[in-house]
Order: structure tokens, then sequence, then C-alpha cells
């Protein structure tokens, strides 16, 4: 469904004069911010649903309705549309993101906290929003992936973190497999998320991932 009301709104806007179309949705004088949020909503695949903006006049919402009003869209299309819209978004924000985790070893020693703390995002690597929804096999495969174009580009060192020694792939909170420097599958292990600015928890491939500190 999440489509056809974007479609129909770029066919009826192929007709019409944009300047004229947000004067009728209550624009007196259209500014170019005005033209240019107009653009945005059109060209976005949400039609700017989930943007959080807000002109004096309306929000994402109300803006989109005062456009398909303006442009004769049959009202139904537009509250099954827009419910489809938020419902996705909902479930986008909600879910658990996938992500790797850079397991170096590391033990903290006499290096200050707030040092370590603007470094923790080094050990995370994140993958795009829509991830999350890909099959667990082809998420495993995009991981290997990313973790070789990792040691690639840092050569397998993380400035004082130290040398990679593992990786652990995150596709649930409490779940990880952990992967290889050449992204290889050799252990899986249940538990939290590492603690941040801290050292590692001590699992291997000869525990089979299942020992914890």
């Amino acid at each position: 469904m999440i489509g056809k009301l974007r479609s129909s709104l770029s066919l009826r806007m192929s007709e019409c004069n944009r300047v004229d179309i947000l004067k009728s949705m209550g624009y007196p004088q259209p500014t170019e911010r005005n033209l240019a949020r107009l653009d945005k909503v059109l060209a976005d695949r949400h039609l700017g649903l989930n943007d959080g903006a807000y002109d004096l006049r309306y929000s994402d919402e109300e803006f989109l309705r005062a456009l398909c009003s303006a442009l004769g869209v049959d009202e139904a299309l537009v509250d099954v549309e827009i419910a489809a819209i938020l419902r996705e978004h909902e479930c986008q924000v909600a879910a658990f993101k996938p992500y790797l985790w850079v397991d170096t070893g590391f033990t903290r020693k006499n290096q200050p906290l707030f040092a370590l703390a603007a470094l923790e995002q080094f050990r995370y690597l994140d993958f795009e929003p829509t991830f999350w929804r890909l099959p667990l096999h082809e998420q495993i495969a995009r991981a290997g992936q990313r973790i070789r174009e990792h040691m690639e580009s840092t050569g397998g060192d993380l400035p004082v973190w130290g040398r990679v020694q593992q990786y652990w792939f995150f596709h649930s909170r409490d779940w990880a497999y952990l992967l290889g420097v050449t992204g290889e599958i050799i252990g899986e292990c249940e538990g939290p998320v590492p603690s941040r600015s801290g050292g590692t928890r001590q699992w291997s491939a000869s525990d089979n991932g299942k020992n914890k500190r």
C-alpha cells in the first residue's frame, strides 16, 4: 500500500503549479522554504511524516493532509496510507538495530575515563537503518563483509583500545555471534551488551561462547 499515495500526488502535481497549490493550502505568499518543504515531501518515501517539521502552520501530518485535500486525493486513501506509514515508522523505531562490537581485549590501566568515553564510538559499527529487516543469514554475511572492510581501513588497530582480536555481532539485545577478523563465525554467546569504556567479557571460541565473566 505504501507508495500508492505518493504516486497519486506526483501525478496530480505534474499538472499543477506548485505556488498555486501552496496558496490553496493556506500559504498566501509561498516562500522558498515553503516550496522546498513541498518538494521534500513529494520526494520522500514516507511523504515527510517522520521529519518532525513545523512551519507555524502545519505539522508533518497536517501538511500532507492539506496537500492531499488541495489536490483532491481520496480521503480514504489518505487515511489508510498515513496509518500504514506511521505503523512502519513505529516498528522501525522500536526494532533492535544489529551492530558489531569490536573486541580488542582491552583492560583499563591508568587511562582517564573521559578519554575512553570519547573513543567508545570506535568500538561500535552500525548498519543502515533497515538492516534489521534482513534475514539472519544475510545479516551475518553483511557483518562479515563489514568486518573485512573495517580491518582493511584500520589495519586491525584502534587508538587506545589496541589490536582487534574479534568482533561480536549483536543481532538481538542479549545474543551475539562471535566473528573472527576475517568475518567467519567462531562462536556465539548469550548476555548483555559490553559495558561502556571498560574491558571485554572473557568469552572465547574454545568456550563456545557459553562462559561469561
